[in-house]
């Protein structure tokens, strides 16, 4: 998937946000460092919705993502 098709028609104001957030954390601006904080981020958000007992299925995740709106 490339980064137009993953942020849609907002891929810009995604980027700008992980590009403060790299300078916020003195990290710099390179390609590689955005690249791997936003796998970092995106690895956190799977690992909290992937909680034990909580989703075990696909199924599990789409009702949740359905309760969540």
């Amino acid at each position: 998937m490339n980064w137009y098709v993953f942020g849609g028609e907002h891929h810009e104001l995604y980027l700008a946000l992980i590009k403060q957030r790299c300078i916020n954390d003195r990290l710099g601006t390179s390609l590689e460092t955005m690249n791997r904080q936003l796998r970092l981020h995106l690895h956190r958000g799977i690992g909290y919705l992937a909680t034990p007992n909580r989703i075990r299925s696909i199924g599990d995740l789409v009702a949740l993502a359905a309760t969540s709106r």
